[in-house]
C-alpha cells in the first residue's frame, strides 16, 4: 500500500526524530540475532548524482529539502517552492508485518529483505514514470521526465498503537533535474495521479520476495490485497489496534451524519458519487470512501510516544500472540513450497480495470490491475514488461498518459477459453499473446463471430463443410493454439478439453 503526503517543513526533523523507531541492528533484538529494518538511507539516481549514498545525515537531509546542495550549499533551482518533499508512505500488509515482528530471526530477515527491495523497485517506478517537471518547449511549458529521485528512505517497524507496521518513508525532495539539465520542482499530480499503482507494485515486489525466499502462499484477503496465508488472520486482527481506532471513528462518523429514521451511512457528496453511503436494501453500509478513511486516519492519529525498548514490545507482541491462541513465534511451521507457475487472475485484473474510474485506461491503470492479480505477486520489472507487451501505450508520463479502451486490456471469453488464463511471466505471456493474434487473425478472415469457441464450429461435420483454404487455415491456427498450450505447459488441459470434445460428437451422433 502507498500512501502520498505533501511535506512543508525545510528541517526534515518529523523523520529525523523518529530514528529510534528505525530499531536497527543490534537494537532489536532479545537474546536472540533478530534483524532489523535498516537505517535511514539516501536512494535514488538524483541522489547519487549529488553524492547522497549511504545513511541519511541531518546536514543533508536539511539542505536538499531548502533546495541547496547538500555540499556546496548554494542553491539549485531559483524558486523556492511552499512544498519541500512529498512522503511516499510504503506499508507491508499486516500479516507481513506480524511475520516480522513475531517469526524466526530467518523469516523476519527475509521479510525486511522483501520490503526493502519492494520501495526500492516502486521508487524506481515513481522516478520513471510519475515525476515530472514542468519546462519551456517550443509550444509553451511542456512535462519532461527527470533525471532520478532525491529521496530519502525512512523505514519503521511499529505503528503509533505499538502494533508491527512495517513500512518506509520516502521522502522525495520537491526537486528534480529535468531534460534541460535545470533543476525545478516536481509535478505533484503524477505522484498522486501513480500512487495506487506504484503502491500495487510495492505490494506484488513483496509477496514475490518473501514467496521466493520462504516458499508461503498468500490468500486474497481484500478486494485488491492479499495476506500471508500462515499467519493467522485473528492474531493479525488483534494487532491492529490502530486499524480499529480507524474503523471505530468511521462506523462512529457514519452514525452521526446518518439520517434521522435512516439506515445509516453517509448522506453526503461521497454518496452522490457511488464512493460510501446504505444499501438501504439490505440494510448494510458500502466501504467508505477513501476520503474518509483519510480524515479519520487523521482524527485518530495520537501524538508521538517514546517507543518501548525492543524487549518490551517483543513481550507486548507475544503475550498479545498467546492471547489470540497463536505461538509466540512464527515461522517453523511455514511450508516450503514453491508455484512452478503463475497465472494471472483474470477476474481480479478485469474488476480492477473497470474501477480505474477514467474514460479509458492509462498505463498505470493496467500496471496495477495486473500487479493486484498476481497471488505470488512478481517483480516490478517483469510487471512492467507484461503490461508493455499487452498494448502499445505511446509516449507521456505523469498525467499525461494516452488512454485506452477497457475491451483492449480484458481478453475475451473466446480467448480465455482456448488458451487459459494470461501467465504473469513475460516470457510465457508472449508465447500465450501470439496464440492469441493467431485466433484473431482466423477469426477476422472469416468474420468469426461465436462467443465461446475460439476458431467457430469445430465439429467434424461443420470442417467437413468448410472450404479447402479455410480448413487450412483452421487446421494450422488449431496447432498454433495446440504448440501455444504445450510450451505453456498445459498439456493436461489441452487434453481434458479434447476428450470433451470427443464426448459431445459422441453425443450428438
Amino acid at each position: 500500500m502507498l500512501r502520498v503526503a505533501r511535506v512543508t517543513d525545510s528541517t526534515g526533523r518529523y523523520y529525523l526524530s523518529d530514528r529510534d523507531l528505525e530499531l536497527a541492528g543490534a537494537a532489536f533484538q532479545t537474546g536472540e540475532d533478530r534483524p532489523g529494518p535498516l537505517p535511514a538511507r539516501w536512494l535514488g539516481a538524483g541522489a547519487a548524482g549529488l553524492a547522497l549514498c549511504g545513511r541519511v545525515e541531518d546536514a543533508q537531509l536539511a539542505a536538499v529539502l531548502s533546495g541547496r546542495h547538500p555540499s556546496g550549499g548554494h542553491r539549485l533551482s531559483a524558486r523556492e517552492p511552499a512544498v519541500r518533499a512529498y512522503d511516499l508512505t510504503f506499508a507491508a500488509p499486516k500479516s507481513a508485518s506480524v511475520l516480522f515482528a513475531l517469526g524466526t530471526p530467518d523469516a523476519a530477515g527475509a521479510v525486511r529483505d522483501a520490503h526493502e527491495e519492494a520501495v526500492d523497485a516502486a521508487a524506481g517506478y515513481v522516478a520513471g514514470h510519475a515525476a515530472v517537471v514542468r519546462q519551456a518547449g517550443p509550444d509553451g511549458r511542456s512535462a519532461s521526465s527527470v533525471d532520478g529521485l532525491v529521496a530519502a528512505a525512512f523505514t519503521h517497524c511499529v505503528s503509533r498503537a505499538l502494533d508491527p507496521h512495517l513500512h518506509s518513508h520516502v521522502v522525495v525532495a520537491n526537486l528534480a533535474r529535468g531534460g534541460d539539465g535545470r533543476w525545478r520542482a516536481i509535478d505533484g499530480r503524477g505522484l498522486y495521479a501513480h500512487a495506487r499503482a506504484a503502491g500495487a507494485l510495492y505490494d506484488a515486489a513483496l509477496r514475490h520476495g518473501v514467496t521466493a525466499r520462504l516458499g508461503l502462499e498468500w490468500s486474497p484477503r481484500r478486494p485488491s490485497g492479499w495476506e500471508v496465508s500462515a499467519v493467522d488472520p485473528v492474531l493479525a486482527g488483534a494487532l491492529s489496534e490502530r486499524r480499529a481506532e480507524i474503523l471505530a471513528e468511521l462506523e462512529g462518523r457514519a452514525r452521526r451524519q446518518a439520517p434521522a429514521g435512516g439506515a445509516g451511512g453517509d448522506a453526503g457528496p461521497d454518496r452522490a458519487r457511488g464512493d460510501a453511503g446504505p444499501d438501504r436494501a439490505r440494510g448494510t453500509r458500502a466501504p467508505a470512501s477513501r476520503r474518509a478513511r483519510a480524515v479519520a486516519w487523521a482524527v485518530t492519529r495520537d501524538p508521538k510516544v517514546p517507543a518501548p525498548s525492543s524487549a518490551e514490545l517483543r513481550a507486548r507482541w507475544a503475550r498479545i500472540a498467546r492471547d489470540a491462541g497463536s505461538p509466540a513465534t512464527l515461522g517453523a511451521e511455514v511450508p516450503a513450497r514453491r508455484a512452478a507457475r503463475v497465472d494471472v487472475d483474470e477476474h481480479r485484473f478485469a474488476a480492477a480495470i473497470l474501477e480505474s474510474g477514467h474514460r479509458g485506461v492509462a498505463r498505470r491503470d493496467a500496471i496495477r490491475a495486473w500487479a493486484v492479480a498476481i497471488g505470488t505477486g512478481a517483480p516490478a520489472e517483469s510487471i512492467e514488461r507484461c503490461v508493455d507487451a499487452l498494448h502499445h501505450w505511446g509516449a507521456g508520463g505523469g498525467v499525461a498518459e494516452t488512454l485506452h479502451p477497457p475491451a483492449a486490456l480484458i481478453p475475451r471469453p473466446h480467448v480465455l477459453r482456448a488458451l487459459g488464463p494470461r501467465p504473469s511471466s513475460p516470457e510465457r505471456l508472449s508465447v500465450w499473446l501470439s496464440a492469441a493474434s493467431s485466433i484473431l487473425r482466423y477469426r477476422t478472415r472469416w468474420e468469426v463471430n461465436d462467443r465461446w469457441q475460439a476458431l467457430g464450429g469445430g465439429g467434424r461435420s461443420e470442417l467437413a463443410a468448410m472450404p479447402a483454404s479455410r480448413l487450412s487455415d483452421h487446421l494450422s491456427t488449431a496447432r498454433a493454439i495446440d504448440e501455444a498450450m504445450a510450451a505453456l505447459g498445459r498439456r493436461r488441459e489441452l487434453e481434458r478439453r479434447r476428450d470433451g470434445a470427443r464426448g459431445l460428437e459422441r453425443d450428438g451422433a
